[in-house]
């Protein structure tokens, strides 16, 4: 309800302060809407400084003894290769805003520039995907490792929030009916929020368990890393760039107000957030070493994120 709540305030405020700072048909207005927002589905890629299974101090007490023709376990270049990918389908949500502006055609009726119209907005969105999509493949993991070891391989997403801040520039197409059709462009950032959760849980029976040939303590590290799980339930954020198509027309109720139908099309650069720490790496601290020296995190980042919006909007103009 936050969001509720500070979108009120700016429009109270808007409403109660401008009208003292302008005066009548001076071309500046205020505007408020409410409506829906439609995002489109996106492709993520997981990260993670973590080594292989093998290297965890937790599950293989002799990680020194591993070779590195076999794993990595103490040199440079954590994590390198080990990326994952995911998709997740569209989402549905509300879209709420209000702006400030000022249009030009009291003025310059008479100019072709007359239709020009420049807004400060606010919007906030979320969209809710509430969905679980199973993991793919993992570039560093084996097909045998997700098909027959791992009994749950799965990312979510609950919701996608995002408070936003845009300049627009419109053009009206004033005419003599109540109807005001118009265009507009913007540009501006949105503060983004993702909820996310992650589980990779291996199966419970020490012999599902891949724990490599040759290595004197297999049986250890198999009943050391049969039915742990690595979780993570985390926020992301990141503050993305972006812009804006919009349309609609406005009908005249009376001469300062009016109530109209919005859309738009916002594209956002990529999301990525590198902070992503494990609730629990395979049941344990999200660390490879017992002394805490090779602490484990890890990222999420996307391709660009986009959605449509479509409101109903009142302007009330000085």
């Amino acid at each position: 309800m936050r969001h509720i709540f500070s979108l009120l305030v700016f429009v109270i405020v808007a409403y109660a302060v401008v009208p003292g700072l302008v005066l009548a048909g001076s071309g500046f207005y205020v505007s408020s809407e409410i409506g829906a927002n439609f995002a489109s589905g996106i492709d993520t890629t997981g990260f993670s400084n973590d080594r292989a299974t093998v290297c965890d101090e937790f599950i293989n007490p002799d990680f020194g003894e591993v070779p590195p023709t076999v794993a990595n376990c103490t040199g440079p270049g954590r994590g390198v290769g080990d990326d994952w990918k995911n998709d997740f389908d569209g989402a549905t949500g509300i879209l709420t805003g209000a702006a400030v502006g000022y249009s030009f055609s009291e003025t310059y009726s008479d100019r072709p520039w007359g239709g020009l119209r420049v807004e400060l907005e606010y919007f906030y969105r979320e969209s809710k995907y509430d969905e679980a999509s199973d993991i793919h493949g993992a570039l560093g993991e084996s097909r045998n490792i997700l098909e027959q070891e791992l009994v749950a391989a799965t990312e979510r997403i609950d919701s996608i929030t995002s408070h936003n801040l845009f300049g627009n520039l419109f053009f009206d197409w004033n005419n003599a009916s109540r109807f005001t059709p118009y265009l507009g462009v913007g540009a501006g950032v949105g503060f983004t929020d993702i909820g996310y959760g992650l589980l990779w849980a291996r199966h419970s029976d020490p012999e599902r368990v891949s724990a490599g040939e040759g290595r004197l303590n297999v049986t250890q590290i198999r009943d050391n890393l049969a039915g742990k799980a690595t979780v993570v339930q985390a926020t992301l954020s990141d503050t993305l760039f972006g812009f804006q198509v919009l349309f609609g027309v406005d009908y005249a109720l009376t001469e300062a107000t009016s109530l109209g139908i919005k859309g738009r099309w916002v594209n956002f650069d990529s999301f990525r957030d590198d902070d992503i720490v494990p609730n629990l790496l395979r049941n344990h601290v999200p660390n490879l070493r017992r002394d805490g020296s090779e602490p484990v995190s890890g990222g999420i980042k996307t391709d660009d994120v986009e959605f449509f919006g479509v409101s109903v909007n009142v302007k009330y103009r000085f």
